[in-house]
């Protein structure tokens, strides 16, 4: 949905269009990931950034990959569906992911549930990891500020949502993590 916040309308965008749907099954911690009628986990467009200079809008359903469109084409409410979708770019073959972040220098943060980790994907869809540890389980919601990554560890993969209905094995407490980076938050982020 865009919405114009100066009049309120607001239009549907990318709807069923390939980039924007579940059309993989998510995969965490090595295993697929089921509902609790046993049906696999499908989640679509999950992941939303729009760069620094608001010229790109980065999305991605949680298996990936990630796509791209100029924001122009989304914020003009004469334009079709089929037009719209013309201007989607598939950015880079990425992974299941439980979350991104942007800093300002349009470098993208994506969790990678299978290997919990987190990699950067750079403006011009070069990955590279940033981190990787155990312990980075499900990470979700990043969010960058001054110097840091900030990335909550949901364990989403561990909830009877995910597991076929087995019971939840979430530890507890839920943990924040934060990692210090030579990085600066998207001026898009915090207006």
């Amino acid at each position: 949905m865009v919405l114009n916040l100066k009049n309120g309308q607001s239009w549907r965008v990318l709807d069923n269009h390939p980039l924007s749907i579940d059309h993989q099954p998510i995969y965490a911690d090595g295993k697929k990931l089921f509902l609790r009628d046993g049906r696999e986990k499908r989640v679509g467009l999950d992941q939303l950034e729009v760069s620094p200079d608001g010229k790109w809008l980065y999305y991605q359903a949680i298996p990936g990959p990630m796509a791209r469109i100029e924001t122009r084409y989304l914020n003009d409410a004469t334009l079709t569906a089929e037009e719209v979708a013309r201007h989607t770019q598939k950015f880079v073959e990425t992974w299941s992911t439980g979350g991104t972040a942007i800093d300002a220098d349009g470098n993208l943060y994506a969790s990678d549930i299978n290997t919990r980790s987190v990699k950067r994907i750079t403006p011009q869809g070069d990955v590279s990891t940033v981190i990787q540890d155990p312990r980075l389980v499900w990470i979700d919601a990043m969010w960058i500020s001054e110097g840091q990554l900030w990335m909550p560890s949901a364990q989403i993969n561990r909830t009877p949502a995910t597991t076929g209905g087995k019971p939840s094995v979430v530890e507890y407490p839920v943990k924040l993590y934060r990692l210090s980076l030579p990085v600066a938050p998207s001026p898009r982020d915090h207006q």
